[in-house]
């Protein structure tokens, strides 16, 4: 998870935390359609966003 959403222009500072099951990214593309994204990764195979949630601060 954290190597797909690294290669994404605009997302920096990945950091997981597997027990909480939680991802935490900044991004600087705030145009960026990020569910569409992370959708993107399931469709090539990537389970461990499946079912994802998006939170914001």
């Amino acid at each position: 998870m954290r190597s797909d959403l690294a290669m994404v222009e605009g997302i920096s500072n990945v950091h997981t935390d597997i027990k909480k099951r939680t991802c935490q990214f900044h991004l600087a593309n705030k145009d960026l359609d990020l569910k569409a994204k992370l959708d993107d990764f399931v469709t090539q195979g990537n389970d461990h966003l499946k079912n994802f949630e998006i939170v914001t601060q």
